[in-house]
């Protein structure tokens, strides 16, 4: 059994670092020796920590490790995760989020690690454009992605958006959607349904920041209002936008209408009592809540961007709408809240889909599979 190193920037209540987890405890289950390292989370991110030591998945904490661009912080982490790997001498070291991709594979290759290997979870807004910072973060990431075996994509698109970044050569991607644990996210939910005001009730369930849109969902909320008397909204997560959501609300006229829920530590009770499940983010690698909520047999909507579209198809399994247009959202909510028969259809049919490709299982195989070729080639004369 392979000796592998998890690196990722943070253990933050986001949908990698839970990913992380859920992979980290398939490998051990499966007999494989798996440790994680990570560094601070921002303010309002909530932390994973606790969940960690309670799954015993045995994690390291690396303060100089974060998402901000510092060089001395960036230099104490390079060298802390060198040590590291220099001292206990993983067989593989998997990484994943853009800080701890870059530092995390150059440290493993100047450690000589045999087989280095990286998932992007998304396309990384900071990589484009014409900006001195995009330049410079792309000129790492294609230094780090010259010195990895394998780059997996949560996404087709993802993939094809990175690699038309010059990021990375095209027999290098391997694409492994994220899996969830269809026992844990049952419609057969043995637990009450969280007590949140709204009938019929609308959730979002993201960190509170740009690329989420909840912006676009408050407005979306306001032309729908006149027309649902008790319509509400419960936002599930936090960080740094929550302040400025709230006041958007307030000002829209909406506060007594939206609950913002904050990080919880079991989202399942709010899926539970969500009429639809709303996505509407302006970028999005996969979306991990879409395969949660369509597991739970919940409806849902959601912009058409990112690797989005794989996972949802128009008509069949959810409702697609254009991305950064209110109207279109609103109007898609309108038509699914007035038709309780076709809310009815696309959940079980999103419940079906998520049992035949969503399963933690098949996930955590198909990187097992990948590590054990990449091992039995690093191991050839």
């Amino acid at each position: 059994m392979a000796r592998i190193l998890q690196v990722l920037t943070r253990l933050a209540v986001r949908g990698v670092p839970r990913h992380v987890l859920d992979l980290s405890a398939g490998l051990l289950a499966r007999g494989h020796q798996v440790e994680i390292i990570a560094g601070r989370s921002e303010p309002g991110e909530g932390s994973l920590w606790e969940e960690a030591e309670r799954r015993q998945l045995p994690a390291i904490y690396l303060p100089a490790l974060q998402r901000a661009v510092s060089p001395s912080a960036d230099t104490a982490a390079f060298v802390g995760l060198y040590q590291k790997i220099r001292r206990t001498r993983p067989d593989l070291v998997h990484t994943h989020i853009s800080k701890a991709g870059v530092l995390g594979r150059l440290a493993a290759r100047l450690a000589g690690v045999p087989v280095v290997v990286h998932t992007y979870h998304g396309q990384v807004e900071e990589l484009e454009g014409a900006s001195l910072k995009s330049r410079l973060l792309r000129g790492g990431e294609k230094l780090a992605a010259r010195r990895t075996d394998a780059l997996i994509a949560v996404s087709g698109e993802t993939a094809a958006g990175l690699e038309a970044l010059g990021l990375g050569a095209s027999h290098q991607y391997r694409v492994i959607r994220n899996g969830i644990d269809l026992e844990y996210f049952t419609p057969d939910l043995d637990a009450a349904p969280a007590v949140v005001p709204g009938s019929p009730l609308l959730g979002a369930i993201a960190s509170l920041t740009p690329e989420k849109g909840l912006d676009l969902l408050l407005g979306a909320l306001g032309s729908l209002a006149p027309r649902y008397p008790q319509l509400g909204l419960c936002v599930v997560g936090d960080g740094p936008l929550r302040g400025e959501l709230e006041a958007q609300a307030r000002g829209l006229g909406l506060e007594a209408r939206v609950h913002f829920a904050g990080n919880v530590a079991d989202v399942r009770p709010y899926l539970q009592a969500f009429d639809l499940l709303v996505v509407p983010s302006r970028r999005e690698g996969q979306g991990r809540v879409l395969m949660e909520a369509m597991a739970m047999g919940r409806p849902v909507v959601a912009a058409r961007v990112g690797g989005i579209p794989e996972l949802v198809h128009h008509g069949h399994n959810g409702w697609l709408v254009p991305p950064e247009d209110p109207a279109a959202l609103g109007q898609a909510i309108a038509a699914l809240l007035d038709d309780a028969g076709l809310r009815t259809a696309l959940a079980q049919e999103g419940r079906r889909g998520a049992e035949r490709e969503f399963g933690l299982e098949q996930m955590v195989t198909q990187v097992e599979q990948l590590y054990l070729e990449l091992s039995a080639g690093s191991r050839q004369p």
